[in-house]
């Protein structure tokens, strides 16, 4: 799912870090991803929202700090990124270019150390180590506090984890927040847990950005309906990985849109991989128009490139829409497009609502996400809630389970469980409503491609 989209329901919900935590865990550790506007780190990843929901709290460990060093020659370093899809880590330590800090933390009797650092461009990797350490199973997960703990870290940011013989190795990669990036910088981590086991890790990691070449573009794109544009400004090129600037532009009634790259192909015809798409530094009404600051880190471009394609596109959104429950069946529409969602059929069984509904006018051959994850972000809301940035918990239930009815005429079945630590409290159908996220189903939009000379 999108970063960005994420982003904006999860300012909506107040959630109770630590009792979410157990539920999170026995889900996030099959989670992979797929897109290439997503991290590559296959062997075990944490969501976006669920990395936001576990989050550790500040605290220290005993530290045993070393002297850093260049890696010259350690096979180990490769393999660490190889195992996480890093193409970047192992480009950069091929090339000599990964720092090993052999920093040490103990904490209630298990031993922590980082042993290798890289920041190239706007990108930082983190790679640790947990000695002998023995898991009761192969699933391996950590809480941690990056920096000041404020949540542009966490959204930033990538887990990966993975255990071997000896211990548990893992990767945190950081897409670096604000749009100045510095030459240097300390970044603090702090560990809060590692499976069951609960200790307080300190880490201050010194980071050094590798040499990097800066060129203005100054070149900019939009539609041919002129609702959106973008100003291609900056691109960084670092040694193993290269960050695009730009602004993205949308018209009022596309204010939450999201401007992303597709693809990024050299002037040889080598397709770039992306490695994350539409990091952004905040949105601002200027005049009609809605600007945006915004960012996406692509692979390595070889020397003596000249120039790179660049193909855009444009992701809808709209909020959120309701509909109350006080009728058996009913019809929804899209604000942006002709999606719409018609409600055959509600029955509450005890502590469980079960809706039977069909879905019209949506092109599935164009659509982002599977039409059962679109269900799956389906929520019933308290009427009264409706419109507040933070619904009271105890009055929202988001989330239900999917059964596909008939798959050619897109005839589904809903269950939201009302019970539960995250249920209803008091759940009547007069009172609440169903709210449907038909962003999901509004197709992408592309722009034409773009050509960027970096000679």
């Amino acid at each position: 799912m999108d970063k960005q989209w994420i982003n904006d329901e999860m300012k909506k919900i107040d959630v109770p870090h630590n009792e979410v935590r157990s539920v999170i865990k026995s889900g996030i550790l099959k989670a992979q991803r797929e897109k290439t506007t997503k991290p590559k780190m296959k062997q075990f990843v944490i969501p976006l929202i669920a990395s936001s929901l576990i989050v550790g709290f500040f605290g220290s460990g005993f530290v045993f700090p070393q002297m850093g060093r260049v890696l010259a020659d350690v096979p180990i370093m490769g393999k660490i990124y190889s195992s996480f899809h890093d193409s970047v880590g192992e480009n950069l330590t091929t090339s000599k270019l990964v720092t090993q800090l052999n920093q040490q933390a103990v904490s209630n009797g298990l031993g922590v150390t980082v042993n290798g650092v890289y920041y190239d461009g706007g990108r930082i990797s983190v790679t640790f180590k947990v000695d002998h350490f023995r898991p009761k199973s192969n699933d391996f997960w950590y809480d941690v506090k990056i920096a000041d703990g404020s949540y542009k870290w966490d959204l930033g940011a990538q887990y990966g984890g993975k255990v071997t013989s000896d211990g548990c190795v893992g990767q945190i990669l950081i897409d670096y927040p604000d749009k100045d990036l510095p030459q240097h910088m300390t970044l603090p981590l702090t560990f809060t847990s590692f499976n069951e086991v609960k200790g307080k890790w300190r880490f201050d990691i010194p980071i050094q950005q590798l040499a990097n070449k800066k060129v203005n573009i100054g070149e900019s794109i939009q539609s041919i309906d002129n609702e959106q544009k973008i100003n291609f400004e900056t691109i960084t090129i670092g040694k193993g990985s290269a960050v695009l600037d730009y602004k993205a532009i949308y018209s009022l009634s596309g204010k939450d849109d999201m401007a992303r790259i597709d693809k990024v192909i050299d002037d040889k015809g080598n397709e770039i991989p992306v490695l994350s798409s539409g990091i952004e530094f905040g949105r601002k009404k200027v005049n009609n128009r809605i600007e945006s600051e915004e960012r996406s880190t692509i692979g390595k471009i070889t020397e003596n490139t000249k120039f790179l394609k660049i193909y855009p596109y444009i992701r809808f959104s709209e909020s959120y829409t309701t509909h109350p429950l006080n009728e058996n069946g009913f019809e929804m529409k899209s604000n942006r497009g002709n999606a719409t969602l018609k409600v055959h059929r509600i029955q509450q069984n005890k502590r469980k609502l079960t809706m039977q509904y069909s879905l019209d006018h949506i092109d599935t051959k164009k659509l982002s996400y599977d039409l059962e994850n679109f269900g799956e972000n389906m929520k019933l809301i308290d009427s009264s809630e409706i419109g507040k940035d933070r619904p009271a918990m105890g009055h929202f239930v988001k989330g239900s389970t999917i059964k596909v009815l008939d798959s050619d005429n897109l005839q589904f079945q809903a269950t939201f469980k009302l019970d539960g630590k995250y249920g209803i409290d008091n759940f009547n159908m007069e009172n609440y409503s169903l709210a449907v996220p038909f962003s999901m189903l509004l197709p992408e939009k592309r722009l034409p491609p773009i050509t960027v000379k970096l000679k």
